[in-house]
């Protein structure tokens, strides 16, 4: 029989884990891209390029529609603004001041 060395004895020894201690873990979501901010920028402009060159009547309609919805959002504040204050934005109602 083979007697026990150090090495080949049985411990109960565990390393001593605090219930107060918080659990380290990393911060944030985990970083997949290797690409530089300016590698991604260049992707990106690439990518956008080709679209929309590959696309010129969908981006045409797209920029038509675009405008269209800002007029018509413009026109409805105008309405409000007249409905609200009784005058349009350059109709002041008084010519001058002194008048009052």
């Amino acid at each position: 029989m083979i007697s026990p060395t150090q090495t080949m004895e049985n411990t109960t020894e565990v390393e001593y884990v605090s219930i107060y201690d918080r659990p380290k873990r990393g911060r944030g979501r985990p970083k997949t891209c290797k690409l530089s901010d300016e590698e991604k920028r260049e992707r990106l402009r690439a990518n956008y390029k080709a679209y929309f060159n590959a696309n010129p009547e969908k981006e045409r309609e797209r920029v038509r529609l675009a405008m269209a919805r800002k007029r018509a959002e413009a026109k409805k504040r105008n309405l409000e603004n007249q409905l609200f204050f009784g005058f349009q934005k350059n109709e002041f109602p008084f010519k001058d001041l002194t008048s009052l």
